[in-house]
This record gives structure tokens, C-alpha cells and sequence, in this order.
């Protein structure tokens, strides 16, 4: 049990220096050379060289000064760490949001034209319905489940997710982990964008944050999405036979799947 509780904080303290103190690090820096320099002498090294050389001077010779410095540095990476995690977490809800309606209401217009020109017809449940793609590939996983077996993935999800063997719960944790790192870089690029205010040379790091936190994730989501809806096709018969449901034709049709759904839901 003590090696255990050793390995367990050794995990936490590498993530709490990997995911906030390191890069808060970075941008209490950056915020330093806002504070510093500001919009007027942005790119001016010689005055950031001085403002450090006149930090050094007043720190030196003084431990406790200098303990409280890095104090303070801690506790700032620490504090802006903790605000991105989050912002991550609204980033997460704004890229599965249906508002605002306008955006769903332009990506079902764009859809419905392509599908026009291309002599194509898509179910209405498959058209676009929320504001991002990021969002629309999560929403398709409940509806493609539904339409190929009758499943409500609310309800059957958290069950069969204890069904699964190792290998596919690993690749699914390891998914979600790169698409929760994607909301975490984006919600750094906001966090330098506002830091903008101040210091310009910052927008220009939350721009590319932003743009590659929004390639991430929609690259992870999709694979985090692909790998959810391959664990249904490729598991579902552990499902059933948990459930006691018979499967005559070899797997879910939408009639078991209703049965499931009602048992499920505690109907049965």
C-alpha cells in the first residue's frame, strides 16, 4: 500500500508540474514582460535587460526576499494554472454547445447546400446541430448508435464501459487525454490574448495557441469519437448478455435495443 500511495503522488506531483506550474511559469514570465515593457517598448531587450538587472539588485543578499519572489512565481504559475483548467473545461462546453443558433443555423445551411450539389440526401438527425464540428462528431456518435441499434448511449455507455477489456478502455483514456490537452492549449491562447491588453507581442502567442488547440481538438475528438462508436459495434454483445437479452440475429437490433434502453432506465 505505501508503494502504491508513493506511485500515486509521483503521478500527481508530475502532473501538477507538467500541466500547471511549467507552463504557468511561462506565462507569469510573459506577464513580467508586459508589466515591464508594455505596448510602447514591446521588442525593447535593453530595457527588459535592465528591469531584470534592477530585479537582481534588489534580491541580492536578501534569501528571505528571494523566497518570497519564488514564492510568489509559484503561487502565480499555480493560480494561472488552475484558471486555464477552467477555462478548459468552458472550452470543452462551448465546443459541444447548440448556441449560438446562428452558427448551427449557417453549418446546417453550408451542409444542406452541399448535399445539393452533390445529388445527396441526408437524414435530418444527420445534419449539423451544433456550433462546431467538434461538437457535431460527438453528437453523431448518440445518433448513429441509435439509428444501427436503438441504443440511448446516455444509458448505455457508463455499463458498457465496465465491459470493456483493457486495451480498448487504455485507448479511449489516452484519447480523451489528448482532446482535454487540446481544450487546455486553447484555453492558454485566451489566457494570452487577454494578457494582450497589455503586452501585443502576447496576441500573437494566443493566436497560435488558440488555431492549434482548435486543430487538436477536432483531430482528437474525431479519433476520441471513432474509438467510443467502435467499442459499441465491437462490445455490444457482452452488453446484451449482462442484460439477459437475447440476440437472434447476432447482434443489437433497434427491438433489443429498446429492451435495453427500458431496463436501463428501470422500466423492466
Amino acid at each position: 500500500m505505501n508503494s502504491l500511495l508513493t506511485e500515486v503522488g509521483r503521478k500527481l506531483a508530475d502532473r501538477w508540474l507538467s500541466a500547471l506550474v511549467l507552463p504557468g511559469a511561462l506565462f507569469v514570465a510573459a506577464a513580467m514582460c508586459g508589466w515591464w515593457l508594455g505596448h510602447p517598448h514591446a521588442l525593447d531587450t535593453g530595457r527588459l535587460e535592465d528591469a531584470v538587472r534592477r530585479l537582481g539588485q534588489q534580491l541580492a543578499g536578501r534569501p528571505a526576499a528571494v523566497l518570497l519572489a519564488v514564492a510568489g512565481a509559484l503561487l502565480g504559475a499555480t493560480g494561472a494554472g488552475l484558471a486555464v483548467q477552467g477555462a478548459a473545461a468552458g472550452v470543452r462546453r462551448a465546443w459541444v454547445s447548440c448556441r449560438p443558433a446562428r452558427w448551427v443555423a449557417r453549418r446546417r445551411r453550408r451542409a444542406q447546400g452541399a448535399q445539393a450539389r452533390h445529388g445527396h440526401t441526408l437524414p435530418a438527425r444527420y445534419l449539423p446541430a451544433r456550433a462546431t464540428a467538434i461538437g457535431d462528431r460527438f453528437r453523431l456518435v448518440d445518433q448513429r448508435v441509435d439509428a444501427q441499434y436503438g441504443l440511448a448511449m446516455a444509458l448505455a455507455w457508463p455499463r458498457l464501459w465496465l465491459l470493456l477489456p483493457d486495451t480498448a478502455t487504455a485507448a479511449i483514456r489516452d484519447a480523451t487525454t489528448r482532446y482535454r490537452a487540446a481544450t487546455e492549449v486553447t484555453a492558454w491562447g485566451m489566457l494570452y490574448l487577454l494578457l494582450g491588453a497589455f503586452w501585443w507581442p502576447s496576441v500573437l502567442v494566443g493566436l497560435v495557441a488558440v488555431a492549434t488547440g482548435q486543430v487538436r481538438g477536432r483531430s482528437s475528438g474525431a479519433v476520441l469519437a471513432d474509438l467510443v462508436e467502435a467499442a459499441v459495434d465491437i462490445h455490444q454483445r457482452p452488453l446484451a448478455e449482462t442484460l439477459g437479452i437475447e440476440l437472434p440475429h447476432g447482434r443489437i437490433t433497434p427491438d433489443e435495443g429498446a429492451r435495453i434502453n427500458d431496463i436501463l432506465n428501470k422500466r423492466e
